[in-house]
């Protein structure tokens, strides 16, 4: 089984808007002459294999999530509504969707795409309507290469902090207001009958980039929603070890579920499988759309 190296942990968007700003390959550049609007750059928000190990697997459903970005910077507003977007490998077309922009709470717009992937391979994802774009060029791997839970797997019920027992975790949410999902562990609650939302996820890093404030969202999102237990978890066991210029421990639900990157937002049924795992980044609809399966 594949090992992740710890050291590229995507902190927040840090590395995610590193990426977008260098490009979608080592030897691609955003940066130009100046923010034009027009669709430069399609940029996988997700591990391709190129800087990250990959995290795409075949044989489960897929969510590739995608930017795009002018000579200088992500689009927003300009972005279009919807985007042919091409998978292809060697040169054989597997799909061609019309994917919906997704932007509702959010400031930077993406486009998710589920695929499912028969084999491993070299793939790519292109925009068939901006033929002068660079095609994405991603991998796909065995599943057991791949720690991390996908759909139909089940989390083991892991203890995270709370307000009660932080367990050495500091602070236990980043949040400027600390969030109300800090009253249970996951392990108290895993396997109870009563479906879970779980969200990793830092939020003191994380709040207007590329993965928004999904801390936020979810606070609305499961307002009304007393039939289901709610639990965000940090990364870090303590985030202040980054000023002393070293990498602060995990904390242990990201051990747990091998996370190569955050947030990561998992559904839960009441046994503790998951029937939804959303990442990098999602917007309101995306997950009023995820929460709707419990």
């Amino acid at each position: 089984m594949a090992q992740f190296d710890r050291r590229t942990f995507l902190l927040g968007t840090t590395t995610l808007a590193l990426t977008a700003a260098c490009g979608t390959s080592d030897d691609v550049s955003v940066f130009g002459a100046g923010g034009t609007g027009e669709i430069a750059f399609l940029i996988p928000v997700f591990a391709t294999g190129a800087r990250q190990d990959p995290t795409v697997v075949a044989g489960a459903p897929q969510r590739l999530t995608f930017i795009v970005a002018d000579p200088i910077d992500n689009l927003s507003e300009q972005a279009p509504a919807a985007l042919d977007i091409r998978i292809e490998q060697a040169g054989e077309l597997l799909v061609e969707a019309n994917v919906s922009r997704r932007a509702d709470g959010i400031i930077t717009p993406y486009f998710p795409l589920t695929i499912a992937f028969d084999e491993p391979g070299e793939y790519s994802a292109s925009l068939p309507g901006h033929p002068e774009v660079a095609a994405v060029s991603f991998t796909v791997v065995d599943a057991d290469q791949v720690p991390l839970p996908q759909v139909g797997d089940r989390i083991e019920p892991t203890a995270t902090p709370t307000i009660e027992d932080d367990q050495g975790v500091s602070p236990i949410c980043t949040r400027a207001i600390p969030c109300p999902f800090h009253d249970v562990s996951h392990a108290d609650v895993a396997i109870n009958g009563r479906p879970t939302v779980l969200l990793v996820a830092t939020p003191g890093f994380c709040q207007t980039d590329i993965c928004g404030p999904v801390v936020d969202l979810l606070i609305d999102a499961a307002a009304d929603r007393d039939d289901l237990d709610v639990i965000h978890a940090e990364v870090y066991v303590d985030p202040s070890d980054f000023a002393s210029g070293s990498f602060p421990e995990l904390t242990s639900i990201v051990q747990a579920t091998h996370l190569p990157f955050e947030p990561v937002l998992f559904v839960l049924d009441g046994d503790g499988v998951v029937l939804a795992r959303v990442d990098t980044t999602f917007d309101r609809s995306e997950l009023a759309e995820a929460i709707a399966l419990v």
